[in-house]
């Protein structure tokens, strides 16, 4: 379901992280329900709708979109365009009506995705590189020291590790869409099935595509470095041709258990097979043409080479089990959200917490939307660094949900002075004189605190703010209300006059909040209906 959601938005040209998509999605307390898809949807901040409708006018609906089909795999389907209609290729039989539909977007609203996205093409950036990299130094040996053996022996190495490392990549569950293609045509070619057969297992922590990267990055840097370095150029070719040799049992094992037991057939295997065939010939011809002799065999090339073997096959189980540990460790922190983030649970952790009276005399310093169902009030001190991200991630959260919440503040009184008076005294009542009740109030609010947190210097901060300040007593309030309150520690939050639960951070009402506004609607009924009463 997820892998089709990444593919839908991939197709919509919106620049999406795959594993941060795929983590919000498969941590949802609903998945795999339709409910978990528009979720990340609102939290991403692409717009999407779903609806039921009639097969009829299924063609009728602009292409790309996503139908809900319970015969497949995923329980979503992609649909690029008529093609993907065609009965021939779509049993819509299954089909229940619903369908997904988004609008493409040229930027995402969650800052904490984008992070995760920049980190990911980082990443490609320095693979790309990488190889690029190492595919400049072969050529570079391969042109310094131009034989015909090394380059056959470089060529059929390469493409050995290559489909060594999909094999690998296949077992550690990264998936490539072309290669997914060329590996699962038909029933009788797959293959996964191979790789997760008995016969793919060598040892109980070594499996065949262990092997076959182990063996071909063996090959490389046998024949990439120590064949253009060393002078007993002989002595390795026989190490490499007595590998060669014994490699022919395995591709007749590999081909009988393909053919006889499994009865399916694995297309990047029989491309192994293939390799390994063409080297072993290989081989035989230098020994016919006495290009390698057996008098050249050394007995210490061996020794260093199964040294070299051994390194780069521990060094290769050691990848996987750093991987699964790694993966393990990623879905205990899915199943552990699924049940952080069930509404339930948060809403029963909520109301167990401190109930405070938000109110006060005089107008509240107050951002984003006044009939927000959900109200966060943030108790900050203007000199604490923890309240500057805190401030930054409430302008995110109003950002992502500008119809949902909106943002009340309290501050503490500050040692720090502008223009004589203590800084929160002056921007509170800065705040009550020159931004309450003017136009675009909100963004004026959020401007002024912005500007205080930038550089959190009271003599920049007057500079930039040099209106004079008539005396009021609204800061006061502002700290009576703390005080009464025995609020001690910022950034302190508070939702719909709960204190804040302390193991979940003010970002994730993103992932509760379509669950959560029932439950807080329904727990303030009966104050409503008592209130209804009293009048």
């Amino acid at each position: 379901m997820e892998q089709a959601v990444v593919s839908y938005l991939k197709h919509l040209d919106i620049p999406i992280s795959e594993e941060y998509c795929n983590k919000i999605i498969l941590s949802h307390p609903d998945f795999p329900s339709l409910l978990s898809i528009s979720d990340a949807f609102s939290r991403l901040g692409v717009p999407c709708q779903i609806g039921k409708i009639e097969q009829k006018h299924l063609s009728k609906i602009e292409f790309p979109f996503l139908i809900h089909l319970e015969s497949s795999r995923e329980g979503l389907v992609l649909i690029k365009s008529s093609k993907d209609l065609d009965p021939e290729r779509l049993d819509l039989t299954q089909w229940d009506g619903i369908v997904l539909k988004a609008e493409a977007t040229a930027e995402i609203k969650d800052a904490k995705h984008n992070e995760e996205l920049k980190k990911e093409q980082l990443t490609k950036k320095i693979s790309v590189t990488l190889l690029v990299s190492l595919f400049g130094i072969l050529a570079t040996i391969l042109i310094q020291s131009f034989t015909w053996i090394n380059t056959v022996l470089l060529g059929t190495s390469i493409v050995g590790l290559t489909v060594g490392y999909l094999l690998f990549a296949k077992e550690l569950g990264f998936t490539y869409k072309s290669v997914e293609s060329f590996c699962n045509t038909s029933t009788r070619v797959n293959c996964d099935k191979i790789l997760a057969s008995d016969g793919a297992n060598i040892l109980s922590f070594f499996s065949l595509s262990d092997a076959v990267f182990s063996y071909f990055a063996f090959q490389l840097i046998i024949t990439g470095i120590v064949l253009v370095f060393l002078n007993s150029v002989e002595s390795y070719l026989w190490v490499l041709a007595v590998g060669s040799g014994l490699s022919i049992p395995m591709v007749i094992y590999s081909i009988y258990y393909q053919g006889m037991k499994a009865r399916t057939w694995c297309k990047l295997c029989m491309v192994v097979n293939a390799v390994l065939i063409v080297q072993a010939s290989f081989f035989g011809f230098l020994f016919v043409q006495e290009a390698i002799t057996i008098k050249s065999i050394e007995f210490l090339p061996f020794i260093v080479s199964l040294f070299f073997f051994l390194i780069i096959a521990s060094s290769i189980v050691l990848l996987k089990e750093k991987n699964e540990q790694a993966s393990k460790a990623a879905n205990a922190e899915i199943a552990g959200n699924r049940v952080k983030y069930a509404p339930e649970v948060f809403a029963q952790l909520l109301f167990q917490g401190t109930k405070v009276d938000y109110a006060i005399q005089g107008e509240e310093m107050l951002i984003g939307n006044r009939t927000a169902p959900l109200n966060v009030l943030m108790v900050a001190n203007l000199n604490c660094h923890p309240c500057k991200i805190g401030f930054e991630d409430v302008l995110e959260l109003l950002n992502q949900y500008p119809e949902h919440v909106n943002v009340m503040f309290r501050f503490l009184i500050s040692g720090n002075k502008v223009h004589d008076i203590p800084a929160s005294t002056f921007l509170i009542q800065y705040w009550k004189q020159h931004i309450s009740g003017t136009k675009e109030e909100s963004g004026k609010t959020i401007q002024l605190i912005q500007d205080w947190y930038a550089e959190m210097s009271a003599e920049k901060f007057g500079k930039k703010y040099s209106a004079k300040i008539k005396e009021s007593d609204v800061a006061e309030v502002h700290y009576h209300w703390i005080t009464k309150n025995k609020i001690e520690r910022t950034p302190t939050f508070f939702l719909n006059g709960y204190e804040y639960p302390s193991n979940y951070t003010i970002k994730d009402i993103g992932s509760l909040i379509a669950g959560l506004i029932p439950l807080l609607e329904e727990k303030n009924m009966p104050n409503q209906k008592a209130q209804e009463l009293a009048l």
